[in-house]
């Protein structure tokens, strides 16, 4: 099990970026309190498949890091609907709102940087 906390320390330590996703799952999870709110669980379910995009993106090689990292830009979009849904449905509190939009807004800032940078690599090699 040790083993396990140093490789999500390392991957944290290196991308800062998977800290930030992990808040916002934390903070998506908590959006309804009734279990079967399908619209928590999609947020929770998009914020996960987001968090994947980009463990994967930090494996890959530069030539196929901006394709992935634009899905996550996508996912990440999409994320953001589902929040101003469940607001607009009075599902969550305009505090916990306005806390989701602030870790929406850094990672989205966080996964443009990366995005734009990945970019300009991949085109400064051809």
């Amino acid at each position: 099990m040790q083993k396990q906390k140093d490789i999500l320390d390392n991957f944290s330590e290196k991308f800062p970026l998977l800290d930030r996703l992990y808040e916002l799952y934390k903070q998506t999870s908590e959006v309804s309190k009734n279990d079967e709110n399908t619209l928590r669980k999609s947020a929770e379910i998009t914020t996960l498949e987001i968090l994947e995009l980009v463990v994967i993106a930090t494996r890959q090689a530069k030539a196929e890091k901006s394709q992935t990292l634009r899905q996550a830009v996508r996912k990440l979009d999409t994320l953001k609907v589902f929040v101003d849904m469940a607001k607009g449905l009075q599902t969550m509190k305009e505090e916990k709102y306005e806390q989701i939009q602030e870790s929406l807004s850094s990672v989205g800032k966080m996964l443009g940087g990366w995005l734009k940078s990945a970019s300009a690599s991949t085109s400064n090699a051809k």
